[in-house]
């Protein structure tokens, strides 16, 4: 019962640390670190704009 008690908090730790880390650990995205400076960048690899409220610019 007491190993019960251990181990399902450890395995919610787990896989919450592994929720966490979803974008690192997909092996089919592209590696945007290591790009030839000769070719374009992949879409996923730009940052996206951030939309600003109307408003709010300066």
């Amino acid at each position: 019962m007491k190993r019960k008690r251990i181990l399902i908090p450890l395995i919610l730790l787990i896989l919450f640390v592994l929720y966490l880390n979803r974008d690192a650990l997909n092996p089919f995205a592209p590696d945007c670190k290591n790009l030839p400076a000769n070719q374009p960048k992949p879409e996923e690899c730009k940052k996206p704009v951030k939309e600003v409220a109307p408003g709010f610019e300066i």
